[in-house]
């Protein structure tokens, strides 16, 4: 084999190694999702969508741009992350493992707060609080 034909062989091995760790960066679990529409500014989560174990749901709407990931922190406390990438507005992928940015690379904790730049502000996150029947996320 010439010097030359295993270089570029090789080369393109690299690649598609490389590129192949990209795409398995994003996998994990996918999470379970609920769409609901809003009334007046908030949505209304029933509680039962946080079953046995579930710790993250993606609350999706059709007056929305981008889809909520909605945290559980324990019975009474939750968290809503609006899943919009703070570097270039891109929408965000969440799984049971992390928030990223399939277009420039960018990583968010469960917090909200950038793991990985190019994005360098933590994501928008609503207000929320519970009652008798779920999860009240104030979109103003």
């Amino acid at each position: 084999m010439q010097r030359r034909t295993f270089l570029r062989q090789s080369c393109v091995a690299c690649f598609g190694l490389a590129g192949a760790g990209l795409l398995l960066e994003g996998c994990g679990s996918a999470l379970p999702l609920v769409k609901l529409t809003p009334v007046g500014n908030t949505i209304s989560v029933p509680a039962a969508v946080f079953a046995a174990q579930v710790m993250h749901v993606i609350v999706r709407s059709r007056t929305l741009e981008n889809d909520i990931l909605l945290v559980k922190e324990n019975d009474t406390t939750y968290k809503a992350l609006y899943l919009r990438c703070t570097h270039e507005g891109v929408g965000l992928t969440a799984t049971d493992k992390k928030i990223f940015c399939s277009a420039h690379g960018s990583i968010f904790d469960f917090n909200g707060n950038v793991v990985k730049e190019p994005a360098l502000r933590p994501l928008k996150q609503f207000k929320t609080s519970t009652d008798n029947t779920g999860i009240i996320i104030y979109l103003s």
